[in-house]
């Protein structure tokens, strides 16, 4: 009897010591990705532009901070409304962790959103922020050809009294 009670507590004892590293496991991992989380709060990009929309030939001027860690690199990428690459840049955040970027918005662009991806290690972490600003191209439509066609009509039709006017006039005085 006893050998049996004893092979039963063995089994019960590698079930409870396999259940110990799980729940082991378990926690080890719910700590990691809070203490992940929280180190993750601590750091973050912010991105702001001086206008949401644009116009081909525009300058843009980004500016930006970088929370968590002192001057790091940022690394930027700007897109075009078809997901082209326009530009790629790093630059480096002062101590307080400010940043800032002009670039033009080129003058072949077609209406959309540009894309902005600002990237900086942070304490080990990637850190990513993306911002979109819009480029509008102005368009002319059937109204206002028209309306320009009248305009350069209207400029030639005083053009050309003001000019048969001055002659008339000349002939008069002689």
């Amino acid at each position: 009897m006893n050998f049996h009670t004893l092979s039963v507590y063995g089994r019960c004892s590698k079930t409870r010591f396999l259940s110990l590293i799980l729940i082991g496991l378990i926690s080890f991992s719910m700590i990691h990705q809070v203490q992940y989380s929280v180190a993750q709060d601590d750091q973050s990009i912010s991105l702001v532009t001086d206008k949401n929309s644009y116009l081909p030939g525009d300058t843009v001027q980004l500016n930006g901070m970088v929370t968590g860690q002192q001057g790091p690199l940022v690394a930027i990428q700007i897109k075009d409304s078809a997901g082209n690459l326009i530009l790629i840049r790093v630059v480096q955040a002062d101590q307080n962790g400010n940043f800032s970027l002009k670039f033009k918005i080129p003058s072949t662009a077609v209406s959309g959103d540009f894309g902005i991806t600002a990237s900086a290690r942070i304490n080990g972490f990637v850190v990513t922020q993306t911002k979109e600003v819009r480029a509008t191209v102005p368009e002319f439509g059937p109204d206002s050809t028209t309306v320009f066609g009248i305009a350069i009509f209207l400029i030639i039709l005083f053009l050309a009294i003001f000019n048969l006017r001055q002659k008339t006039r000349s002939m008069l005085w002689k």
